[in-house]
């Protein structure tokens, strides 16, 4: 089965339409691109894992959403904040930390307040709250704690798989 126009389109777009909020001094430059992990049978039979771009994604498959920044400016940024939306088509599987940072917060609410998956929660249709899981998850937030000098890049990203 073939990822829908759609749903391409949506993946491809998000570089453009998610590229997360910054706040930070600095002319800070951001970019998203969508990855999925194959395997590859080697010469010698074994296989290989290899990140690609995503181009085909079927019900199940993990994509990995690389964001990237860099500081084009000519000073630094200090309290720099990568907040980038989960497309609703997805579901949250797990967040990569940075060596030296904190781990990344996200938010189960659609980005009003972020904590550790662990110890947010969701009220339910009836009323009860309920501790939130990672299809809750609507948006992944990364504090870094380190200055961004100019001409410096980075990463960071998260896991999802498609609903």
């Amino acid at each position: 089965m073939r990822m829908s126009r759609r749903l391409m389109v949506l993946l491809a777009g998000a570089a453009m339409v998610w590229a997360g909020n910054v706040g930070a001094a600095g002319a800070l430059q951001l970019s998203n691109e969508v990855f999925q992990e194959i395997e590859i049978k080697a010469p010698d039979g074994k296989i290989e894992r290899k990140t690609v771009p995503a181009a085909r994604v079927v019900p199940g498959t993990e994509v990995v959403y690389v964001i990237t920044y860099r500081n084009d400016g000519d000073k630094p940024a200090e309290k720099v904040t990568v907040t980038n939306p989960v497309p609703k088509e997805l579901e949250y599987v797990t967040a990569a930390s940075i060596a030296g940072e904190s781990a990344p917060d996200v938010s189960v609410d659609g980005g009003k307040n972020y904590g550790a998956l662990s110890r947010l929660t969701v009220t339910s249709a009836d009323g009860k709250s309920r501790p939130a899981t990672s299809a809750d998850v609507t948006h992944v937030r990364w504090a870094l704690k380190s200055i961004v000098k100019p001409g410096d890049e980075g990463k960071v990203s998260f896991r999802a798989k498609l609903k």
